[in-house]
C-alpha cells in the first residue's frame, strides 16, 4: 500500500488521521515543522504528502511544497486548510499534482481524495486518467473510449481533468471557474461551464465506464459506473 507524508501540526488531528489512515491500510509518518519535510523525502518512499497549509512558527505550507517541487516535480499532494477564498490557495492549486481540501472534513471524503491521486496512471513520461475501457490523456486533449480517440478543446481539456483528478468527489462550481477563468464570479461563466458540461456528456454518451453527473448549485462529478 502507499505510504504517507503528513505534516501537520494539530496533534490531535495528526494522531486520529494516522489512525485512521493506517486502518485502510497506509503508511503513515507524521511530522509537525514543515522544514522537515525534505529530509523525511530524502529518507524514505514517501508516495503522497498530506500537508497542511498554515504551519507552526508561520510556514506556509505552499512554500514547502514549492520547495519541494524543485526535487520531486511528480508527488502527489493534497493540501489541507480551514481558508475558504480560492485567492487564499491559489498557489497550491497552481502546482501541478496536487489537490486542495477545507477543514473540516471526513474521513471518507479525504479518502476518496487520496485515492484519486494515487490512482494516476503515468505512461510514457505522460500522466494519463485511466477508467477501465475510458481513457483520457490531459496533454494530448484527448479521450480513448474503448480504443476510439476523440480530441477535444483546450478549456474542455482543462475541465475533464479537474474531474478526473477528483473522480467520484464533486468539484465544485466556484473551484472549476476560478481554475478555467481565474474568475471568482460563477454567475458570469454559468452559460460557459453548462456549455462544457454539455459537450463532455456528448463525448462520452453511451460509454459504459463513467458518467458526468450535475449536482444541483454545487457542481459536478465524474464517476465510475
Amino acid at each position: 500500500m502507499a505510504n504517507i507524508l503528513l505534516v501537520e501540526d494539530d496533534e490531535n488531528l495528526a494522531y486520529m488521521l494516522c489512525e485512521n489512515l493506517e486502518i485502510e491500510g497506509f503508511g503513515v509518518k507524521h511530522i509537525s515543522r514543515g522544514e522537515k519535510a525534505l529530509g523525511m523525502l530524502e529518507q524514505d518512499q514517501v508516495d503522497l504528502l498530506l500537508m497542511d497549509v498554515d504551519l507552526e512558527d508561520n510556514v506556509s505550507g505552499f512554500d514547502v511544497a514549492e520547495n519541494i517541487r524543485q526535487n520531486y516535480p511528480t508527488l502527489p499532494i493534497i493540501f489541507t486548510t480551514g481558508k475558504t477564498h480560492f485567492k487564499d490557495v491559489e498557489r497550491g492549486l497552481k502546482l501541478r499534482h496536487v489537490d486542495y481540501q477545507k477543514k473540516p472534513y471526513g474521513t471518507k471524503e479525504l479518502l476518496a481524495r487520496i485515492n484519486n491521486l494515487l490512482n494516476r496512471v503515468v505512461e510514457s513520461g505522460e500522466k494519463r486518467f485511466v477508467f477501465s475501457g475510458f481513457s483520457f490523456n490531459p496533454i494530448e486533449q484527448v479521450i480513448a473510449i474503448d480504443d476510439e480517440e476523440i480530441r477535444i478543446a483546450k478549456t474542455e481539456a482543462a475541465f475533464l481533468r479537474l474531474l478526473c483528478e477528483n473522480m467520484n468527489t464533486v468539484v465544485t462550481k466556484e473551484k472549476i471557474v476560478w481554475l478555467l477563468w481565474n474568475e471568482e464570479d460563477i454567475y458570469q461563466k454559468e452559460h460557459s461551464l453548462n456549455n462544457l458540461a454539455h459537450k463532455i456528456r456528448k463525448y462520452i454518451d453511451g460509454n459504459r465506464y463513467v458518467d458526468l453527473i450535475t449536482i444541483s448549485k454545487v457542481g459536478y462529478k465524474l464517476i465510475d459506473k
